[in-house]
């Protein structure tokens, strides 16, 4: 199920996974894109993020660092970032690792 009209789901894009769970809850996560075998920065903003004009990035190491689980979910490069709880306070915490946004020289109208 989608999180549609929560909150946190309107500004974050956070779902609530009514199929999955996770450690014997609800899985609560954010779609996030990894650079990994083969797919660069670039790749994702062209081949994945082209719809999207801004992006903003971080390191596994800092999710790691706080306390984040990444699920490779789907393909490659598809992960679910983890949250503790589909809460304005879980997803505030997780936009502290992230950098600020920047701009996707790649978007293109759809």
């Amino acid at each position: 199920m989608n999180a549609k009209g929560h909150p946190v789901a309107d500004r974050l894009g956070v779902q609530v996974e009514g199929r999955f769970s996770y450690r014997r809850a609800p899985m609560a996560s954010v779609s996030v894109d990894a650079t990994i075998g083969g797919w660069a920065l670039e790749a994702i903003l062209r081949d994945r993020l082209w719809s999207r004009s801004t992006y903003t990035t971080t390191t596994v190491g800092a999710l790691r660092h706080s306390g984040r689980d990444l699920l490779p979910t789907f393909g490659a490069p598809h992960y679910s970032l983890l949250l503790p709880a589909a809460t304005l306070e879980a997803a505030s915490s997780l936009l502290a690792t992230f950098g600020p946004a920047e701009r996707n020289p790649y978007r293109r109208r759809r």
